[in-house]
């Protein structure tokens, strides 16, 4: 740049010389034309004319050649000049564009890790937001099983408590089954000697006792009390009616079984008659009263009763002898009837609804189970052979039986 100002200074200069002496050689002319343009000096110009201005040609190109040499000069200097200013302007631009290439990179660079940073971020905050709710779900989870835990531990201190009191019980109930052992061994002792008492119990009242309880055994069955009667001596009662005091109104069961009180009104039971009198053969022996004090009685000579099986049947009674008239021959080989067991022979009808519990057949012969009445009115106790009423009650009855061999 420097150069072509000096150039352009250099032909500003040259201007100016050659300018005032084409000025000069030119005024004459000047009402003829208006400037002289010198396009080819000699035919232009006259002989006067090219005298005077061939120096002036002759500087021109002398001027001319050394502009041109200056120009190539500055031309070859410019170029090389230029070239190295270009060189180090490229340079510099190439080192600049790396610089800022570099730059770029950097930033490019920077970027990348920006972004894989950022991303990193992204997905730590992701992690970060699953940890804190894996967290939050683990906590969940903590307090639960911290809450079974202590439901856990609380069902173990009661279980502790629960062994502790077991413990303590299983202590009482050591002492307990020790001193239970104890007692077996006194009652083993004391149930030998039952035994050997029992061996020894007769399985009837014995010949010629008061009237007072005793205890029998008979076989199969546990030993029992029963009231021996003392007139006459030797008998066992099983059945009693002396004041009204007891419900004979009973069931099958009852019946089976007994109930009553042995010292007052009672019934012995169908299963202690029939084991005894299975055993060995019995007599019967029945002791009648009436309200006016009047007494009587019925013997039979082989009475037996039948098992459950056999619905406690009339099986035997043997021969009869008394005052009080057989009013029970006729009920033998009849099962026994009570309100809610029907075994009588009429149909449609249970005659121990009515009549009491007894071997009942068709017809009312006797009825020693049935209602009692004090004032001795009412179809209650019959022994119709008796009294042939069957609107007299009696008063008082006793069942008694003894083995046939006394």
């Amino acid at each position: 740049m420097e150069h072509l100002m000096m150039l352009r200074l250099l032909s500003y200069l040259l201007g100016l010389l050659i300018f005032p002496s084409v000025q000069g050689g030119i005024a004459s002319n000047s009402k003829d034309q208006s400037m002289c343009v010198l396009q080819d000096a000699p035919q232009q110009c006259g002989s006067f004319c090219l005298a005077a201005l061939n120096p002036i040609f002759d500087d021109t190109d002398s001027m001319r050649t050394t502009l041109d040499e200056i120009k190539a000069e500055l031309k070859a200097g410019l170029d090389s000049r230029l070239k190295q200013e270009l060189k180090e302007d490229f340079a510099n631009s190439i080192q600049a564009l790396q610089t800022k290439l570099d730059a770029r990179l950097d930033r490019t660079e920077e970027l990348r890790m920006m972004k894989i940073t950022a991303d990193a971020n992204d997905e730590l905050k992701i992690q970060v937001t699953t940890l804190k709710d894996t967290i939050k779900d683990l906590q969940s989870k903590l307090k639960i099983s911290k809450g079974q835990i202590k439901s856990k531990e609380d069902i173990l201190k009661v279980k502790e408590e629960d062994l502790k009191n077991r413990d303590e019980q299983i202590s009482t109930l050591t002492t307990q089954i020790k001193a239970i052992e104890k007692t077996k061994s006194e009652l083993s002792s004391q149930l030998s000697e039952l035994h050997k008492y029992y061996d020894i119990l007769p399985d009837s009242c014995p010949n010629g006792s008061t009237n007072f309880i005793y205890q029998i055994k008979v076989r199969d069955l546990e030993p029992f009390k029963v009231s021996c009667a003392t007139s006459p001596p030797g008998w066992t009662v099983i059945q009693r009616r002396i004041d009204g005091s007891e419900n004979f109104n009973r069931t099958w069961n009852d019946y089976k079984y007994g109930f009553g009180n042995v010292s007052g009104e009672f019934f012995i039971g169908l299963e202690k008659l029939h084991r005894m009198t299975e055993a060995r053969p019995h007599e019967l022996y029945i002791k009648l009263g009436d309200v006016d004090g009047s007494t009587s009685y019925a013997q039979y000579d082989d009475f037996k009763i039948g098992s459950e099986e056999e619905l406690y049947e009339l099986k035997n009674l043997g021969n009869f002898s008394g005052e009080a008239g057989d009013s029970l021959t006729y009920n033998k080989n009849q099962k026994f009837s009570t309100f809610d067991r029907d075994n009588d022979n009429i149909i449609g009808f249970n005659c121990a609804s009515t009549y009491g519990a007894w071997w009942h057949n068709y017809f009312l012969n006797s009825a020693l189970n049935g209602k009692y009445f004090e004032d001795g009115k009412g179809n209650g106790i019959i022994w119709y052979s008796w009294h042939e009423d069957y609107d007299e009650s009696l008063t008082f009855v006793e069942m008694m039986i003894r083995p046939k061999s006394l």
